[in-house]
């Protein structure tokens, strides 16, 4: 095979033999580093990065055998081999040399580099999935870089002036991390240069003051008060502290208010930035004195104050620049995890910090991301969820009350302000669309109809009748059962929708439940099986193929309602076998009711039971409202008939409160 050498940080640079090499278009170069980085991926996936916001499938297709049959033939037919018809990956023995691999063997890869930005310069235009990658690798990095100077100092014999040179490079990458500064003041401080460390400080200082209005974080500042504190020469790393074990204590005490409820160990270790021993030894000092608990769940520690009253006290004592300091740091590091691993559950904390420390322009940004991924997910599930949680991901993207309350206060607070303005600007406009958005939604999921419907009138009356108004509609007529409203509404917003999508199917699937709740039984199904037919149509099948099991789900029940049960669970299995693949709690939820009711009426009480338990602890899991109340009863009959009545008259309890 041909030698090939790979520079990724800075100007990217590929040679072929020691000759340079230069690749015939764009998209082919960045497929190329996409799968050195990568080393596989599957084939749908990069035509859709490279060419699918840009071409149809078929072009798309064109496009990307192109691309390998170029890099085949430059590189060498093995160097690119196919994982049967669906994988991409370079050969397992390709002889190759990558910088960015290579650096954890020898840091000194490093040295006389212009940049340590990964793929600098270089960027693909229309390529949505591509400039994700190329940041999320940037971000990854920048930390393994920053580890790498940490245990090259540990070393006996580290390299001191190329640790010097990495930090600076870091620095230049981003010049407000304080814990870069922090490291070279380290590397200063082993060298025994007290004043080039007390100068970086300064100069941290002075660029935090300037620009953000506040002050270095403790873990900066202790580390220039230990090394204005040292001799001439400082023997190695250190954890240790000159400031006051108390002090540290009420500092730690400050971060876990920070967290409303509780600190888990690794986030408080992270946010914090004290080091592991000083930690546990801070940690067993505040658990000893009663000041905080700490308890353990699923394998992970976390700790809250003993009285949840001081901790507000705690919080509220800190002064309003040390709050806003602390918010700031919070929401950057939960941004920085969110980018690097797109974690949906790390939204709405980034909002929230966002919020609290007054950048009202990063907390929109947050928070029109959170919508776009509402509207566009968790509308298309049915049913809808309460008690401030969306269904996606983990099912919990929205869990934590106070700061999703705090967050609702903040926006209608301002809404109601807005209403007194007669003609708000460009950029009022935009924010109160996105609040009233937000707060229409939010408001539907509490449930509270009232503020719901409040909320999509000024949305209306702000941008006029859009898709996304109507389907907040929509998600309200389901969620009280309105079936003629439904109808209606499906009408409306399928004139809004683009032909060719599938949308199509969504609002036909809207219709379909509509029909089913009015009792029109066969125009439901066709409606259903139609919808489905889009769904699972090979361009729309990835994205809506949810929908489709959610469709079967309804066609099915359409026939239990009809008592004809063999009908119906021939759609229930089909719902099923669609939901084994993907992870959507919230359609399983109706699905394991339906199939145990519809056991139940077969005479199968075994079997019900067993869906009937699993879609209960589905609804307690998500709270979900609708047809809750119907579970119950249920699961108390079957109890009832088993003489286990005192259970049984429990479960009965909980259908009417779900009932009402």
């Amino acid at each position: 095979m041909k030698r090939i050498e790979v520079f990724l940080l800075g100007t990217p640079r590929v040679y072929i033999e020691k000759s340079r090499y230069l690749f015939p278009y764009g998209r082919a170069e960045a497929m190329f580093y996409y799968l050195v980085v990568k080393g596989s991926e599957n084939k749908q996936v990069l035509e859709d990065i490279f060419w699918g916001d840009k071409y149809d499938q078929e072009k798309a297709n064109r496009n990307f055998r192109n691309a390998l049959y170029r890099i085949r033939k430059d590189f060498g037919k093995e160097f690119l081999i196919s994982d049967g018809r669906q994988k991409v990956r370079i050969h397992p023995q390709a002889d190759m040399y990558v910088d960015i691999l290579d650096m954890k063997q020898d840091l000194e890869v490093l040295s006389g580099k212009e940049s340590l930005c990964f793929l600098d310069y270089f960027e693909v235009k229309e390529s949505v999935g591509f400039e994700k990658f190329v940041y999320q690798e940037r971000v990854r990095l920048q930390e393994e870089i920053y580890n790498l100077v940490k245990l090259e100092l540990e070393k006996e014999n580290r390299r001191l002036d190329l640790c010097e040179e990495i930090c600076k490079n870091l620095i230049s990458l981003d010049e407000f991390c304080e814990k870069y500064y922090e490291l070279l003041m380290e590397v200063y401080g082993i060298m025994g240069e007290k004043q080039k460390a007390e100068s970086v400080y300064r100069e941290l200082k002075r660029l935090l003051e300037k620009e953000l209005g506040t002050e270095p974080e403790a873990f900066v500042e202790q580390t220039a008060e230990r090394i204005r504190n040292t001799g001439d020469k400082i023997a190695g790393v250190s954890t240790g502290s000159q400031i006051a074990e108390d002090q540290r204590c009420a500092e730690l005490l400050q971060w876990i208010s920070m967290f409303w409820d509780r600190a888990e160990y690794r986030k408080l270790k992270y946010f914090s930035g004290y080091g592991e021993d000083v930690l546990v030894e801070l940690i067993e000092k505040l658990v000893k004195s009663g000041k905080i608990i700490e308890t353990e769940s699923g394998g992970k520690i976390f700790y809250s104050f003993a009285d949840e009253e001081e901790g507000k006290t705690v919080y509220n004592n800190m002064s309003l620049t040390r709050r806003r300091r602390l918010h700031t740091v919070m929401a950057r590091r939960f941004e920085e995890q969110f980018q690097t691993g797109q974690n949906e559950d790390l939204l709405p904390r980034i909002i929230y910090h966002y919020f609290r420390c007054g950048d009202q322009k990063n907390a929109d940004r947050y928070l029109k991301e959170y919508l776009c991924k509402y509207m566009e997910i968790s509308h298309e599930y049915f049913p809808v969820t309460i008690g401030y949680r969306i269904v996606y991901n983990t099912e919990t993207y929205l869990n934590n009350k106070k700061q999703i309350q705090y967050l609702l206060e903040v926006m209608e607070a301002y809404v109601e302000e807005s209403a007194q303005s007669v003609d708000p600007n460009a950029f009022e406009r935009e924010r109160l669309k996105l609040y009233c958005t937000m707060l229409a939604q939010s408001y539907v999921k509490i449930p509270d109809y009232e503020k719901a419907w409040k909320y999509i009138d000024k949305l209306e009356k702000i941008q006029g009748i859009t898709i996304e108004s109507v389907k907040q509609k929509a998600c309200l007529y389901m969620d009280i059962c309105q079936g003629g409203e439904l109808i209606r509404i499906s009408r409306q917003g399928e004139a809004l929708t683009k032909e060719e999508t599938g949308e199509r199917g969504y609002w036909k699937r809207i219709r379909g439940i509509g029909f089913i709740l009015e009792g029109k039984m066969k125009e439901g199904r066709q409606e259903l099986l139609q919808s489905a037919d889009i769904f699972l149509e090979k361009q729309w099948r990835k994205y809506w193929i949810t929908n489709a099991a959610v469709a079967y789900s309804w066609v099915g029940e359409s026939w239990r309602l009809e008592g004809k049960l063999d009908n119906a669970m021939e759609y229930f299995r089909k719902s099923l076998d669609i939901h084994s693949g993907v992870h959507n709690i919230s359609g399983k939820t109706l699905l394991y009711l339906r199939m145990g009711q519809g056991l139940f009426d077969q005479g199968k009480e075994g079997q019900a039971e067993r869906y009937l338990k699993a879609a209960i602890q589905s609804f307690e899991h998500l709270e979900v409202v609708f047809k809750r109340s119907s579970a119950y009863a249920l699961e108390a009959v079957l109890l009832f008939r088993k003489g286990e009545f005192s259970e049984g008259a429990e479960y009965l309890k909980k259908a009417g409160i779900f009932a009402e």
